[in-house]
């Protein structure tokens, strides 16, 4: 993403886009911004803090499953600190530290929680780039690959693939990576959740403080809610 890429394909001057964005970090700021304030994400105010973390955690995934090039723009040591990035990073801080951690550990678990919703992005921004660069889809390419494990042997080798598999093909790489990444959402969620070093009945009863709505949790066994 370039300023001159933006004046091209938007019609206008080059002059005019370094005018109204003046770098391209104040373009790659101004996308940011655009794309994680849209109304469906909306910083949860009130509730049970592990309902917040996993309210953004989604948000923040939707994103990249619509946009996932926004990956390459936020995923960094340095991200472009705009107001949406800086109000999602507040309210998970503000939920780890109502479970009882202090303002630098609360920082860490954030940090942790979103490097899980990037590092499952990263799969749908790899995807995307491998159906363009090969022109295959994500069926057809496991297609190509059964057949060849089949002819090598090395599916009676594994046979937990055939098990895991279903014994079908996998559908849309989308759709499997949603399932996964809502699987393991509330499994991270579960250890980051965990005050850890402290007095082990105070852990105990922050998370049961947490459940009051029972165990059946909607986020997975032993989940808090």
């Amino acid at each position: 993403m370039t300023l001159r890429s933006v004046a091209h394909h938007a019609g206008v001057a080059l002059p005019e886009v370094r005018r109204v964005f003046g770098s391209r970090d104040g373009l790659v700021a101004a996308v940011v911004q655009h794309l994680l304030v849209r109304p469906h994400r909306t910083v949860p105010s009130s509730g049970s803090p592990v309902r917040t973390l996993t309210r953004l955690a989604e948000e923040e995934w939707a994103a990249y499953q619509s946009h996932p090039w926004l990956l390459s723009l936020v995923a960094s040591s340095r991200p472009p600190l705009v107001p949406a990035v800086l109000d999602a990073a507040r309210a998970s801080a503000e939920a780890f530290m109502a479970l009882g951690l202090d303002p630098p550990s609360a920082l860490g678990r954030y940090l942790a929680l979103s490097g899980y919703v990037q590092g499952m992005a990263l799969l749908l921004l790899a995807e995307r780039e491998e159906a363009a660069h090969s022109g295959t889809t994500y069926q057809a390419w496991w297609s190509a690959e059964v057949r060849r494990l089949d002819r090598t042997g090395v599916r009676r080798r594994h046979p937990w693939l055939e098990a895991a598999s279903g014994g079908k093909l996998p559908d849309a790489f989308d759709a499997d990576a949603d399932t996964w990444f809502r699987d393991g959402l509330g499994r991270v969620l579960a250890g980051l959740v965990a005050t850890g070093g402290g007095d082990p009945h105070r852990e105990d009863a922050l998370h049961e403080r947490d459940s009051s709505h029972g165990r059946d949790s909607p986020y997975g066994p032993g989940v808090p809610t």
